[in-house]
């Protein structure tokens, strides 16, 4: 194992993930789930950490291998998250890598007409729990100069997003956290990133395959087809291993090229 430690070039292409221990956060069905299997399928003891009790436990027991916990938190509030990182550290050890997938669109509202309290509770929901994960657990591993965090943000962070202002807001603001934490973390050897999904087939988006809306997401997206969870936790997995250990405040785009369709008619 040597997430991110100081290491000689590999012989052969290894992620170096065998023997490190990581974390999910928010590894219900979907991104944080396919995460936590590949990790576990590379041989990384796995924690996954979810508010409902049942959903932890579930993924925790599909994950190949052994040695991996189930916890339960809301990373919303500081003593949880507090609590969640002594528990992490009495029953796994010392964290090598960290992902944080939790978030949520929330429910569609114009800025004229949004209640502060939804605003409030999205930026919650997509943004200020990134700090208090962050404030918990990257202390050690800034101690032992080794480490990898990845956070799951989304294309929002660059666009507009109309009826989705709060959520926008937060994936930008996201982004502009893990540029200065990958900044502050740089001289311990320390990496953090993010990734930017487009459309995603998780439980709560199955109905963006489906019919005519299925249909126009294929016509929008050049790769013609919606993301699978699995296509967004290959990047959040290849950005936590020792195969990108030379990228740090990188936002890794996974949209199938849908940002970066022209706007105007080609060709004048």
């Amino acid at each position: 194992m040597s997430v991110t430690a100081a290491v000689d070039a590999p012989t052969a292409f290894d992620p170096g993930l065998r023997g490190a221990t990581a974390l999910v956060v928010g590894a219900g069905p979907g991104i944080g789930l396919e995460t936590a299997q590949l990790l576990a399928g590379l041989g990384a003891r796995v924690g996954v950490v979810d508010i409902d009790v049942e959903r932890a436990k579930s993924g925790c027991d599909r994950l190949t291998g052994s040695g991996h916990r189930a916890f339960v938190a809301d990373v919303r509030r500081p003593h949880e998250v507090n609590a969640l990182a002594g528990e992490v550290s009495a029953e796994l050890g010392d964290v090598d890598v960290l992902v944080n997938v939790v978030g949520i669109g929330g429910p569609p509202a114009a800025i004229a007409t949004m209640e502060e309290q939804t605003w409030s509770q999205l930026l919650d929901l997509n943004l200020n729990h990134h700090f208090l994960v962050c404030r918990a657990l990257l202390p050690g591993m800034l101690e032992r100069k080794r480490g990898s965090i990845v956070a799951v943000s989304s294309i929002n962070a660059t666009m507009s997003s109309p009826l989705r202002a709060a959520y926008g807001v937060a994936k930008a603001g996201l982004d502009s956290f893990i540029r200065t934490l990958a900044i502050e973390a740089a001289p311990f050897g320390v990496r953090a990133n993010s990734v930017r999904p487009g459309s995603t087939l998780t439980p709560r988006r199955r109905h963006l395959a489906e019919g005519e809306l299925g249909e126009l997401y294929r016509q929008e997206i050049p790769l013609g087809r919606v993301a699978d969870p699995v296509d967004v936790a290959n990047a959040v997995v290849f950005l936590a291993s020792d195969l990108a250990r030379h990228i740090t405040g990188a936002h890794l785009v996974i949209d199938g090229g849908s940002t970066i369709r022209y706007s105007q008619p080609a060709g004048n």
